[in-house]
């Protein structure tokens, strides 16, 4: 079964979840959800996995990744985006551009609000698909988890930690791929991004991570 056969199947089960969520009546009711930020390629050089996707759309739509095709990472507007592309240098970092541009870009979370704290509590939303997404058909050789309760639902081995300036690194595994913690890039977390030199540090980071790791 090639990768987008699995993706369809994948979809149909997600879809059978989270359409009991979003339903009239359900508890996150015409809430758009979306599994990919990104379009998708097995076997990617990076897979970026944040929270949810924010925006706190309700207009009942659904898709497997963005309609126009688009790296939302490198094209969205909003602050959250624009943090996490300096986190990465990008554009100017000649050595994280290409892992960014073409990373697939994905969520523990599908469903779209406009903080994590409006994420509805529910069985359906917790790790087994991201997991299955991880593993079972992306298989991507590093991951970059935005938060740490996503690094904690994808990880599974003892953490290590290595400084680079101002950033203490966490890093593990998931089963074989290596997977990292970065701060999710909200504004509640801007005092961790908000000098040159912690950003300076964090390209370091990540360039050791995706580079040597």
């Amino acid at each position: 079964m090639d990768i987008k056969e699995k993706i369809n199947d994948y979809w149909k089960n997600v879809q059978a979840q989270y359409d009991e969520l979003t339903k009239p009546g359900g508890i996150a009711e015409k809430r758009d959800y979306y599994i990919f930020q990104t379009p998708y390629y097995y076997n990617p050089d990076l897979m970026i996995v944040g929270i949810n996707p924010g925006g706190d759309n309700s207009n009942g739509n659904k898709w497997i990744y963005p309609p126009d095709s688009q790296n939302m990472y490198v094209t969205g507007e909003h602050q959250w985006f624009q943090t996490l592309r300096n986190i990465f240098g990008y554009p100017n970092n000649e050595v994280l551009k290409p892992f960014f541009e073409n990373c697939v870009g994905s969520n523990k979370v599908y469903i779209n609000t406009g903080s994590v704290k409006k994420i509805p509590n529910s069985n359906i939303l917790g790790p087994s698909l991201i997991r299955e997404l991880v593993s079972d058909i992306i298989h991507p050789k590093h991951i970059v988890a935005l938060g740490k309760d996503t690094f904690c639902s994808l990880s599974n081995r003892k953490a290590s930690f290595k400084t680079f300036g101002r950033v203490n690194l966490m890093h593990s595994f998931r089963d074989n791929i290596p997977i990292c913690y970065v701060c999710n890039p909200s504004r509640q977390n801007a005092r961790f991004f908000n000098q040159q030199e912690l950003i300076d540090d964090w390209q370091k980071a990540l360039e050791w991570f995706l580079i040597e790791s």
